[in-house]
C-alpha cells in the first residue's frame, strides 16, 4: 500500500529559503520513491510568529487532502543522506539528526 506524505512547513518572510527548499526536498523525496505534497503555511501578520499554529494549519489541510502522515519541516533545513521520510509503521519518529541547516 502506498502512503502519501504531507510536508508541512511553517514560515514567514523566507522566500529565499523557500526557493531553495522546494527543489531540494522534492528531489530527495522523489529519489526515495515517496508520494508527497508540500504545505506551506505563511503567517502574514506582524504579530509574534506562532510556529505551532502554522504547523497545525498545514497538517489539518494535509490530512483533509488525503495525506496519510505528515512531517513538520523547517524551511531552512534540508535532508542529508539517510534521512528517512518513509511511512513510520512503529509510530512517530524524529529525523532531525539527519538534517542540515542551509
Amino acid at each position: 500500500m502506498s502512503h502519501k506524505l504531507g510536508v508541512c512547513v511553517p514560515y514567514r518572510n523566507r522566500e529565499l529559503h523557500m526557493n531553495e527548499f522546494i527543489p531540494k526536498i522534492g528531489k530527495y523525496l522523489k529519489e526515495q520513491g515517496i508520494e508527497f505534497h508540500m504545505y506551506f503555511c505563511h503567517q502574514a501578520d506582524d504579530k509574534l510568529f506562532n510556529r505551532g499554529a502554522t504547523k497545525n494549519i498545514a497538517a489539518k489541510v494535509a490530512f483533509e487532502e488525503g495525506c496519510d502522515y505528515v512531517v513538520f519541516h523547517d524551511i531552512d533545513m534540508i535532508p542529508e543522506e539517510g534521512a528517512d521520510y518513509s511511512y513510520p509503521t512503529e509510530g512517530p519518529r524524529h529525523i532531525a539528526t539527519k538534517i542540515s541547516q542551509m
